[in-house]
């Protein structure tokens, strides 16, 4: 989210392949008893792109997970507001992984006032190029001066092609805040909603 928001633009991969086992269908929250893991299953199978995967309602983690929020972050001050935009989006049956992410990054996005606009990379084109090629192409597209990339990114990317395209790469270099939590000492890394189940609309100026 802190990526996101220091952008103006923000292009999402989504006609790239789906990996497994990554941030797209899992992520963590807060416990007594440490972290846990909440993740959405998926249906196996193929080499899907991120915009085609479906989630596997048959194993209802739709109604785990909002019990695993109550449970875990229901005397927060901010629980009420943050809880109504994540089952907002679970009740509603969005079987796409891909839309429920973007329906989640959504209603955050609105409630943290953050506006920057968001661009999806099935739309912008270039997929014959790989890579750095494509990044700089959708650059070029989007009028850009700046790519801000993440930092793992950096085992892959070929500055040379930005220096040379008149685009400045910059690397971004997040530094992780803490903050104060439920549940004894600080866990970083956590999902975006611990911070914003206990700090509500404040979340945005430590993002």
């Amino acid at each position: 989210m802190n990526l996101l928001k220091q952008a103006d633009v923000f292009v999402i991969y989504d006609d790239v392949q789906y990996t497994k086992n990554d941030w797209r269908n899992r992520n963590k929250i807060k416990t007594p008893d440490g972290c846990m893991w909440l993740t959405v299953p998926v249906y196996d199978g193929g080499k899907p792109m991120i915009k085609d995967v479906k989630a596997n309602d048959t194993q209802k983690w739709r109604q785990k997970h909002l019990k695993a929020l109550k449970m875990n972050y229901g005397r927060t001050f901010f629980f009420d507001d943050v809880f109504l935009l994540i089952s907002h989006v679970l009740y509603s049956h969005i079987d796409s992984l891909y839309l429920i992410n973007m329906a989640l990054i959504s209603n955050f996005m609105d409630y943290l006032g953050i506006e920057t606009e968001i661009k999806y990379s099935s739309e912008i084109g270039f997929k014959e190029f790989k890579k750095t090629d494509r990044l700089v192409k959708i650059c070029q597209h989007l009028d850009t001066s700046k790519y801000l990339s993440p930092n793992r990114s950096v085992d892959y990317l070929e500055p040379d092609k930005f220096k040379d395209a008149g685009i400045e790469l910059e690397w971004h270099n997040y530094r992780h805040p803490k903050y104060n939590q439920q549940w004894g000492e600080f866990i970083s890394h956590l999902s975006i909603v611990d911070l914003l189940f206990n700090y509500g609309k404040r979340s945005v100026d430590l993002i």
